[in-house]
């Protein structure tokens, strides 16, 4: 059964950080948690720049939230479990898991099983995800909502 959980942030202040926005953050959270549980991630940026500062923030993580990743197009044929695109660069996709931080309904989404997305609290990037839920469910995904409003879930 295909599935989209979406978080819902209502509280940013145990998710700021100097270099990532909040929704980022929780991304790289979850990166890190799925990870550790042995999904292979597609993580889908909106553009380079914001791709590059997940991997600087992956990067540097302590030996035990070590995840190995790269961008796309970088390191093996195979790529790493964890694999960090954006709109324009085409990924190989043979990933369980999409993160998805763009800010418009990827359409490779229906490729998956398993999708994190998010709703951030800047009204622009709000309803952009409101319209990305709606395709979801038009396009058959089962979605479910967690609010992030006291640090991260």
């Amino acid at each position: 059964m295909k599935k989209v959980i979406f978080y819902l942030i209502e509280d940013e202040s145990k998710l700021n950080d100097v270099a990532l926005l909040p929704h980022e953050k929780l991304a790289c959270e979850k990166i890190i948690a799925c990870w550790q549980q042995g999904l292979r991630i597609l993580v889908a940026c909106q553009d380079q720049q914001q791709a590059e500062k997940i991997d600087e923030y992956l990067w540097q993580q302590g030996a035990d939230n070590f995840v190995p990743h790269n961008l796309v197009g970088e390191g093996m044929k195979t790529g790493s479990p964890v694999e960090i695109t954006w709109i324009g660069k085409r990924s190989n996709n043979n990933r369980q898991l999409l993160i998805n931080l763009q800010e418009s309904f990827p359409d490779f989404a229906p490729m998956y099983q398993d999708i994190i997305d998010f709703v951030p609290l800047e009204n622009r990037l709000k309803n952009l995800a409101r319209e990305r839920y709606i395709t979801y469910k038009n396009v058959g995904f089962n979605l479910k909502t967690i609010v992030v409003n006291a640090g991260l879930q």
